[in-house]
């Protein structure tokens, strides 16, 4: 009993540890809850914001096996309640995904099936979801009282319902590769395409950093990823079946951010800071703002409140959007968003959609079409809790989704398109010209390269050499002009085909496409 709590000892919130009532508030704060249950007795108050969470709960409760009680109370915003409740009654399949949990949560192998039989047969889950705080009062007040008869007649403190046990673990620790650390630009068609490119740099680029959010207390963390969405639909958005959250936890969402209305148990919403900061509709401001001067650079909005902020920075957390930011190019309206911290498992999908319907919002309202949607996170980390879940998404549909195979592997390259070409050119005699016939030169060629705008447009930059080597030479510079490092490696491997077709006297055999002269 010692060192328990045996996971999240930092942030859960322990009264009696030999008591046999716990507290699941899911989202709801849990220093609220706190404050409301002080004149209770109790063992533990703890949130329960996923599904991978009941595994935890479960280690925690083996560990101090006085708790036989978990009261289930607060604001279920992403149905982890709801999946602790189908595992309570329906159990687990084979490969130990809770039956019934419409979001397909998974119990930890390592503890066991016996175990898990044996604790949903042990333990009872009192369900107080959408009940008044009244009844989790009056709930925890009954279970204190019969807990106080329990010790009257003889008990002692609340009797084990087992011997205390620790599981083993085997949760995966990724090798981190050397990287720039910071300021990744990261883009994709679609909020799946970008979150799957998002997974697999922390992933493998992530530094190694202390949390007390998760059950081993670290984290994997890029700082200040440049994320774009260039064509991902507001109205229609394309939600693949790899994304750890289903239609239904993304339309609960949305209100957070769309709507100024309070939700029972939560301190605050982004919607309430956007459109109700100190009496003021931020987002409605610059939609009358776009209207009168579509050309300002003052289209802000701010989710800080510096004095309450601070002032609870040890109680909650501050907002993890600081400022949505608003501007007018060519018709288009573009939209960016700053987070100072992110998960990027469960917290980056939702954000995006929900801020992509509130960039619609204001297309909508002020008559533009929609431009690109931008999220910059400070902080873009992903929980250990998470590594095994996201290496099974990433390995099961990162190149599927992307379109990579082992023959193409294309992207558009939003600064434009290159071509390789080899020109003929006739070398002229040196020295003065003479009144005899003019003999030809000796024939020689050059490796032409030629920048063009995207989609056909016009000419902007043209480099030529006799060598590969000679061109790549005079295109140093050519991250300066494009961006995607495939399409670079394809320009590299196009000048190494022409010089190859020079060398070898096939110079005019050579084309572009492979395809035209497959030897080549």
């Amino acid at each position: 009993m010692k060192n328990w709590p045996l996971l999240y000892k930092h942030v859960l919130h322990v009264k009696d540890p030999k008591n046999s009532v716990g507290v699941a508030v899911m989202w709801t704060e849990r220093q609220v809850v706190a404050d409301l249950l002080k004149d209770a007795n109790y063992c533990v108050i703890g949130n329960l914001y996923s599904s991978a969470g009941i595994s935890a709960m479960i280690r925690n409760i083996y560990a101090n096996p006085h708790i036989r009680k978990i009261v289930l109370w607060g604001a279920d915003l992403s149905r982890s309640g709801q999946a602790l409740l189908s595992f309570m009654h329906n159990g687990i399949d084979e490969n130990f995904f809770i039956v019934g949990d419409e979001k397909k949560g998974q119990i930890e192998k390592e503890i066991g099936r016996d175990a898990l039989e044996y604790f949903r047969k042990a333990i009872e889950v009192i369900n107080l979801r959408g009940k008044p705080v009244s009844d989790l009062q009056r709930t925890i007040a009954q279970l204190s009282k019969e807990a106080m008869k329990s010790r009257e007649a003889g008990y002692g403190f609340a009797r084990q319902f087992s011997s205390p046990k620790v599981f083993p673990t085997s949760r995966p620790s990724p090798v981190t590769y050397p990287s720039e650390r910071i300021g990744l630009r990261i883009h994709g068609d679609t909020a799946a395409q970008t979150w799957l490119k998002i997974l697999q740099n922390i992933m493998r680029y992530g530094q190694q950093k202390a949390t007390r959010y998760t059950q081993k207390n670290d984290l994997k963390e890029l700082l200040d990823i440049v994320a774009v969405v260039y064509n991902e639909s507001p109205d229609h958005p394309y939600l693949p079946h790899f994304f750890p959250f289903t239609v239904k936890d993304l339309q609960t969402y949305y209100p957070q951010v769309l709507s100024a209305k309070q939700i029972p148990g939560i301190a605050y919403t982004y919607g309430q800071r956007l459109r109700a900061h100190d009496g003021i509709d931020q987002i409605q401001k610059i939609i009358e703002l776009i209207k009168t001067r579509p050309f300002s650079k003052k289209m802000v909005a701010f989710t800080a409140k510096v004095t309450e902020d601070w002032n609870q920075v040890n109680k909650g957390d501050t907002p993890c959007l600081t400022q949505v930011i608003f501007s007018i190019q060519d018709n288009t309206l573009f939209c960016t968003t700053h987070f100072r911290s992110q998960d990027m498992v469960h917290g980056w999908p939702r954000n995006v959609f929900s801020l992509l319907k509130l960039q619609k919002t204001v297309a909508d309202e002020t008559n533009y079409q929609i431009g690109s949607f931008v999220m910059i996170t400070h902080s873009a980390h992903i929980y250990n809790d998470d590594y095994e879940l996201v290496q099974k998404i990433i390995d099961e549909n990162y190149e599927k989704e992307l379109g990579y195979t082992s023959r193409q592997m294309f992207e558009e390259d939003p600064r434009g398109n290159a071509t390789v070409e080899v020109e003929k050119v006739e070398d002229r005699p040196v020295g003065r010209p003479t009144k005899y016939v003019h003999k030809p030169g000796k024939t020689s060629y050059l490796i032409v390269v030629k920048l063009y705008a995207p989609n056909g447009g016009l000419l902007l930059k043209q480099w030529q050499g006799k060598t590969a080597m000679e061109v790549y030479i005079q295109m140093i510079n050519i991250g300066d002009y494009l961006v995607l490092p495939s399409h670079l490696i394809y320009i590299g491997t196009e000048l190494q085909r022409a010089e190859y077709a020079i060398k070898t006297g096939r110079a005019s055999e050579f084309s572009q496409d492979p395809a035209a002269s497959k030897s080549l």
